[in-house]
């Protein structure tokens, strides 16, 4: 019996080989809330960043088209800042598929034909965009504009979808919101080759649903499945004698400062600092420890540094890999320090990297934070709780309760107590101007 190849039954794109106007205004389209960014480099290190409007954007694609140039998949108020984010346009995958073994040696068409067979099967949209990036083939999911306070939710479901695409060679470093992919007509300065659109739907999906489907496709569980688990366990009590833990799990905690890693490589143009690489790559491989379903970490590890901290000897990526491959392996449990893993602080993190206060704060930075900066931002926090509350501020109090401060008692020679009864009985005696 002849058996079929599930890619014969793949859906038929609708779009391919879109120009770097038509590629914008598809991914971006006017009117939208914020603006998108384009980066580009200058040659070595050099990178310059433009944000411009919607009109002004599009007439300077032909200009960007002339340089390694690349394109924001979420748009920002302004710049190419996490904190600057304004809407959530997209979810996507870098399917660097030349290391999978699998894979290795196949043509970009023959990965994406078996890509969307993948997809297909497993009962997940197809996606709106496939860009053919010179070496690696992309995926990108536009979703209707989606606020910023979903990017909790958006972050969960870019996580299940790299897990989902890792036989594909699926980059795990690319799941932040500032990332940025290549503009179709400019050329791979790695292979030579130009990149271009090379199929999807051309459609947008409602974020919810799509996150949804991609989280029964990874084997998670969706928002409804998590909302009756809550339901089901209201009500318990906790057994006594069982500490309560304190702070963030440690996975999610590791993915957070994962998170704000792969934002201080693209600060720096996506290649960490010389006199830091060593630092970064190892806190990095940290992380990767801590979180469940990565199978090659060594391979993971090696991946990165070729790209983040080109330049280390290969003696020392080999350690920094090795290493994090056996904390890896080790038993998980339920205390910090007893499963044999580092637990790094992210104040010690920005310690090592030379992570200011204000550089956590233009790069918006949710763990790899000074102590000052973690103090500052829990003051303001309980400032804002307070406020909310209805509390006030010593110097609003005063100027709203003079007597407190004046003290108009002592001028009536009586105390304060009988001061507030006659007040309350409208009896206080009228003071004469001096």
């Amino acid at each position: 019996m002849k058996h079929v190849d599930p890619s014969e039954f793949a859906p038929l794109d609708q779009i391919s080989d879109l120009s770097a106007e038509e590629y914008f205004r598809l991914l971006h389209p006017e009117g939208s809330r914020g603006r998108a960014a384009v980066l580009c480099k200058q040659g070595g290190d050099e990178v310059e960043n433009f944000s411009h409007e919607h009109a002004g954007m599009i007439m300077q694609m032909p200009l960007f088209l002339d340089q390694t140039s690349f394109l924001t998949l979420n748009r920002f108020r302004k710049g190419r800042q996490g904190r600057h984010l304004a809407a959530l346009n997209s979810l996507y995958v870098d399917l660097d598929y030349f290391d999978a073994s699998q894979w290795r040696g196949k043509s970009p068409d023959e990965v994406q034909a078996a890509y969307s067979a993948y997809l297909l099967v497993s009962g997940m949209p197809q996606p709106s965009i496939f860009i053919q990036t010179g070496r690696g083939l992309a995926a990108i999911w536009l979703i209707e504009e989606t606020p910023v306070s979903a990017l909790p939710r958006w972050q969960g479901a870019m996580r299940a979808l790299i897990e989902f695409s890792t036989s594909f060679g699926a980059d795990m470093a690319c799941r932040d919101a500032t990332r940025v992919f290549r503009i179709p007509g400019t050329i791979n300065e790695k292979s030579g080759k130009e990149v271009r659109i090379s199929g999807g739907t051309g459609r947008r999906y409602g974020f919810d649903a799509l996150a949804d489907q991609i989280f029964r496709a990874s084997g998670r569980p969706t928002r409804e499945e998590l909302e009756e688990r809550k339901k089901q366990k209201k009500g318990k009590k906790r057994p006594s004698g069982i500490p309560v833990p304190m702070g963030l799990p440690q996975a999610k905690r590791f993915r957070l400062i994962l998170d704000d890693l792969e934002i201080f490589r693209n600060a720096h143009g996506g290649v960490i600092p010389s006199g830091l690489r060593n630092t970064w790559l190892h806190f990095h491989a940290t992380c990767l420890t801590h979180i469940p379903g990565i199978g090659d970490i060594e391979g993971e590890v090696k991946k990165m540094a070729a790209r983040a901290t080109p330049g280390l000897k290969p003696g020392e990526v080999n350690a920094i890999a090795k290493q994090a491959e056996k904390k890896a392996r080790l038993t998980r449990t339920a205390s910090v320090w007893g499963d044999g893993r580092y637990h790094y602080k992210g104040a010690t993190i920005a310690d090592g990297l030379g992570v200011t206060p204000v550089m956590a704060r233009r790069l918006g930075l949710q763990q790899v934070i000074p102590v000052s900066e973690r103090r500052r931002r829990k003051a303001e926090a309980e400032r804002q709780r307070r406020s909310e509350n209805g509390a006030v501020s010593r110097e609003e109090y005063l100027a709203k309760n003079n007597a407190s401060r004046e003290k108009p008692w002592k001028k009536l020679g009586i105390g304060r107590t009988k001061f507030y009864e006659l007040k309350r009985a409208g009896m206080l005696p009228v003071l004469e101007a001096a």
